[in-house]
Order: C-alpha cells, then structure tokens, then sequence
C-alpha cells in the first residue's frame, strides 16, 4: 500500500468489498456534496464548533457516508473475515461484522476534518485494528503525552497531568450520543450502530477514570511487577 492509505478487505457469505481510506488530513473545502443526513444541521452534535457558513456538511457524517450505505442492513453478528492492509504490514481478524466496522468506522471518522475527532488524528498514522482497552489506552496516553513533549519542546506549557485528554474523551461521550441521533433513520442495521457505540465506549470509560484504568493496567503497561495484595 502506498504510504498514507490504508485498505480495509471485508469477505463473507461470498461478498468481497475493499475501502481504502486516505489518513491525511481532510479540509471541510473538500466536502461539496452529500446526502440530506450529513448536513452540519441535521442532529449537529452539541460539542461541534462548526457553523453552516463554515461547511455545509458533518465532516465525520460525510465521511462515514458510503460505509453507512453499503453496510445499512447487515446484522452486528455476522461472522466476516477482515484484512487490514497498511504500508508496513497486514493484520487478519475473523471477527463479528460490528467489530470490523468499529475498527474502520473510528479510522474513518478521526481522518475526517471533525475539529473534535482530529484530535485522535495522530493515532491515524499508525493506525492498528482491533485494538483491546488495554492497547487503546496505551496508545491514546502515548499519543498524547508525545504531543505534549512537542508542546514543552517549541517552549508551550505541556499537559502531563492528561487533563486536555480527559476533557476530550468527556466530549466524545457527548458526541457519541448525538452522533448516534444522526444515523437514527438512516440505517436499519444493528451492525452500524454497534460499531458507533463500541467506538465511542472507550470515551466513557476514559472520561469517568482515566487514571484508575492506567492504574489498573499499569503492570501491562510499564511491564512492571504487580504489586502483591496484603
């Protein structure tokens, strides 16, 4: 694959479909045309600093746009062998069809030019499928305290304490909701709307607690010894 592009191959009941997603940064002048759902007024999420006179278009709806319609009836049980081609390597799962289109369906939407969601941008260019709680916050906290290095580095005050990241992950609770709303309607499968509440989950878990989920994997993540119970 060519660097920047990363294709996702969905095979099952006889079915083959490939999307291949562009990680590059998305500007809102690139959206010109989509259908009625997508547009920035229709169930605009509470969180969006957008303005129609910005866009006239969600650019995470918009985004997502022609996987909501190619996947709108299909059941979140459907068993689907998903490859995961990127510049550097491959991935494979056999997983149920909600988890392959999670995977995606968050590739796709932090690529997308939502002020919000492209602040999980960065992540995008090592994008890995699939991931577990415990891999997604280690590369959400590293991909943030990297950012963070770079801030103190051009002489910014850095975050070390992970405050600007618990307050996005508080927002992305809300967007989930609203977001949610806006494909109420518009599709019929289980499988979508799944894959958009298994996306944002790890929102809720990281704005509630943060640091007792990092405590809690802290072992794993630092591959240090746990600490022995009394």
């Amino acid at each position: 694959m060519e660097d920047g592009i990363i294709r996702y191959e969905f095979e099952w009941q006889g079915q083959k479909l490939a999307f291949d997603v562009d990680t590059q940064p998305h500007d809102l002048d690139e959206i010109v045309d989509g259908a009625e759902w997508t547009r920035l007024g229709n169930n605009q999420c509470a969180c969006c600093p957008l303005k129609e006179s910005d866009c006239e278009f969600c650019p995470a709806a918009s985004r997502v746009d022609r996987l909501l319609e190619t996947f709108k009836d299909k059941h979140s049980i459907d068993r689907v062998k998903v490859t995961v081609h990127t510049s550097s390597r491959s991935y494979f799962a056999e997983v149920d069809m909600q988890v392959g289109l999670n995977s995606l369906l968050g590739l796709l939407m932090a690529t997308s030019g939502c002020p919000v969601l492209s602040q999980l941008g960065a992540m995008a260019n090592l994008h890995v499928p699939f991931c577990s709680l415990s891999e997604t916050l280690h590369r959400t906290v590293g991909s943030y305290l990297t950012q963070q290095y770079f801030i103190q580095k051009k002489g910014g005050e850095p975050d070390w304490e992970l405050t600007g990241l618990k307050d996005l992950y508080g927002q992305l609770e809300g967007l989930n909701q609203d977001f949610s709303r806006r494909i109420q309607g518009f599709v019929s499968s289980d499988a979508l709307s799944n894959a958009v509440i298994m996306f944002f989950a790890t929102s809720v878990v990281v704005s509630t607690s943060l640091d007792k989920q990092l405590e809690r994997y802290e072992p794993f993540l630092t591959n240090a010894k746990p600490e022995k119970s009394r």
